[in-house]
């Protein structure tokens, strides 16, 4: 078995494994909270407390997956790594912002993110930034750069649709509400909403109501055209590849818009599906009009980055910058109350109770 099946094979098993952890676990009422830190001791006694996330952790992991990912297989085609890392930051300082930005301008309420909006604003640039760097770097590896980053995007897209399953966001329409073709798809597939703190149960009141699993289809959705974007770019058809990683992500963008709940403007079409549109109009002709580097990748190019700690420690970086921006819940807020528990035996209160249910039971 070459390196580039291993690869490919290793990647998707991952990609599964993490796939089959967010559908079983993340549903889970107390999978929303990570942790929550007392800031500041309120008049009743209590704690005011800020709340970190699942959501933002999920959404750190999924970063990182795609960036090292886009690493990993741009450089699998002989892309500098100086040139690899400038057109990320160029397009992560756009987007990360974008995420907040466009979901206030379009769902006109803050403290939410829109991972369409900021992907609207990387993929216009993509194309652009990659020739530019093109002429900076004095290489023609723009195909694979816009190739390896369409695969990483899809796959880190459908990790991060995880973390929608544990914050209840993105949520779809009720059952109940459905056309009976779409009831019998989902019946018995539908997610039922646990906590009042869910998006879906303060901003939709469908707690405890059956629901199409959008999130969960996207998450499948696409890290499958990932996985097949994964292979497809190692086994040397970098076209094919970002064609069917964006190709699924975009049309299923569109079409999943139909079957959401929450609020996503007003119109037939909404602002996410023009986004959409305007992104696969756009993308395909680069796609099919741009050079294509001349070798086929090979992996094994890449592989120093597993054991080099400067790689390491700039993607822990990049998780926790994520997780600060995203993890800390704006929407959610909580009041802890401190105790001191004491065990029996301590020599605290718990101790004289215990001597005198022996008194008793000895009377």
């Amino acid at each position: 078995m070459s390196a580039n099946e291993c690869f490919g094979l290793g990647a998707s098993a991952a990609i599964l494994a993490l796939l089959a952890f967010g559908l079983k676990v993340l549903p889970r009422e107390n999978m929303q909270v990570l942790a929550t830190i007392p800031t500041r001791r309120r008049a009743d006694g209590r704690w005011q407390g800020v709340n970190l996330t699942w959501y933002g952790v999920m959404q750190a992991v999924a970063m990182v997956v795609a960036v090292t990912l886009a690493l990993a297989l741009a450089l699998a085609a002989q892309v500098p790594l100086a040139e690899m890392v400038l057109i990320l930051l160029v397009l992560l300082a756009a987007a990360l912002p974008s995420a907040r930005i466009v979901a206030r301008v379009v769902e006109k309420r803050s403290g939410t993110f829109t991972v369409g909006g900021a992907i609207f604003v990387a993929t216009m640039l993509l194309p652009p930034v990659a020739l530019a760097a093109d002429a900076c770097f004095g290489t023609d590896r723009a195909l694979a750069i816009l190739a390896a980053l369409a695969v990483a995007y899809a796959v880190g897209e459908g990790i991060g649709r995880l973390a929608c399953i544990s914050f209840g966001c993105c949520y779809g329409r009720r059952l109940d509400s459905c056309p009976p073709w779409l009831r019998g798809i989902f019946d018995g597939r539908a997610v039922i909403v646990v906590g009042p703190t869910r998006k879906a149960a303060y901003a939709g009141h469908c707690e405890g109501v059956p629901l199409l699993p959008v999130p969960a289809c996207s998450a499948c959705l696409l890290s499958s055209a990932g996985i097949v974007g994964v292979l497809l770019y190692l086994g040397g058809s970098l076209r094919a590849a970002a064609l069917v990683s964006l190709g699924v992500a975009f049309l299923w963008r569109f079409a999943s818009e139909f079957l959401r709940a929450d609020d996503r403007g007003t119109g037939s079409l909404t602002a996410y599906q023009c986004m959409a549109l305007v992104c696969l109009g756009f993308v395909i002709p680069c796609i099919l009009l741009l050079p294509g580097p001349g070798s086929a990748p090979e992996i094994h190019r890449a592989a120093w980055l597993a054991s080099a700690p400067s790689a390491w420690l700039a993607l822990f970086g990049l998780g926790a910058a994520v997780f600060a921006y995203l993890g800390v819940s704006t929407v959610t807020a909580s009041a802890i109350e401190l105790t001191v528990c004491h065990q029996v035996g301590d020599g605290g209160p718990n101790r004289e109770t215990q001597r005198r249910s022996d008194a008793v039971a000895l009377m």
